[in-house]
């Protein structure tokens, strides 16, 4: 019988197989992993659905590549997640998480530092 955290231990394994992956400096890192739970509040908050904190790996696959990624956050209408390289807006990827496998439409990349790139995408059909 499959353990309880069994997809959490496939997408690790499927994570670490991936030769492109996104690589976190230190500082980076240790900030990136410190969040969790609601995301915050401004009073100048502009979003139709509140965000969620969801760190952890994921796998993207673009066209005939697959490249390891970190999850950012997550909302009734999208999910933002950490890439190695830039992708364009309107460009349709599918996102592996442990739970299930996500249609996304990108919405917005922007650097965030060499070799890592904020992306933000909302779900597609």
């Amino acid at each position: 019988m499959l353990e309880l955290d069994n997809g959490q231990k496939l997408m690790e394994d499927l994570w670490h197989a991936t030769p492109q992956k996104i690589q976190l400096s230190a500082a980076l890192k240790r900030e990136f992993f410190s969040q969790h739970g609601a995301g915050p509040v401004y009073f100048d908050n502009k979003r139709n659905y509140h965000r969620y904190h969801m760190r952890g790996m994921a796998v993207l696959k673009r066209r005939d590549s697959m490249i390891a990624t970190y999850t950012k956050d997550v909302s009734r209408q999208g999910v933002a997640f950490l890439s190695p390289v830039p992708l364009l807006p309107k460009e349709r990827v599918k996102l592996r998480v442990p739970a299930a496998e996500l249609a996304l439409e990108i919405t917005r990349c922007r650097k965030i530092e060499s070799g890592c790139f904020e992306c933000g995408a909302k779900f597609a059909l």
